[in-house]
């Protein structure tokens, strides 16, 4: 009888150890997977310039950055969904898991949309307005050049000693500015 419940013992302990060891090959793979996938889309974005054609329609971000380090997260996040749905962790706690990741990209995206759509309705109101346009000279706060360039989120403009400034669009909403004749 104490022979048996041993070998029951040992052959539950080694069946959970297979598994364990089973999950962690898993992760090691996935990881290895999302790192090298984040370098070749990276790699990627780069020779297709991403960077440079989104600032073209005015998004300053490093989309190449960004893009490629989200793909490989998601890549992380399956690997440890299947990590877990191996060692038999109830359905709900991954639920709960992806719920939190999800809502935590949600709240990551907004605040970091707390910039941009001022900055976007700002533009708005710079269209509407048309005193400041390009080729025109204007002065803001300590800032005075020549407009280069109105992008959705900011302005340039080139200073008198050639220098460019990229201008928030909403501070000619909050600030007092002049525009000044050639």
């Amino acid at each position: 009888m104490f022979n048996e419940t041993v070998v029951g013992a040992v052959q539950t302990a080694k069946s959970y150890g297979y598994l364990i060891v089973e999950g962690i090959v898993i992760l090691l793979i996935t990881f290895v997977l999302g790192m090298l996938t984040q370098k070749i889309l990276s790699k990627v974005f780069r020779e297709i310039e991403l960077n440079h054609i989104m600032s073209k329609v005015g998004i300053m971000y490093n989309l190449e950055k960004w893009v490629s380090a989200i793909i490989s997260y998601v890549i992380y996040l399956v690997g440890i969904v299947i990590f877990l749905r191996l060692l038999g962790i109830a359905p709900y706690v991954l639920y709960l898991i992806l719920g939190a990741v999800l809502m935590l990209f949600i709240l990551t995206f907004i605040v970091g949309l707390k910039d941009v759509i001022p900055n976007l309705v700002a533009w708005v109101i710079l269209h509407k307005d048309e005193r400041i346009t390009v080729g025109r000279r204007v002065e803001v706060k300590e800032i005075s050049g020549r407009v280069e360039k109105i992008g959705y989120l900011e302005t340039e403009i080139v200073t008198d000693h050639d220098d460019t400034l990229y201008v928030p669009n909403t501070l000619f909403l909050k600030s007092k500015f002049k525009v000044k004749k050639d």
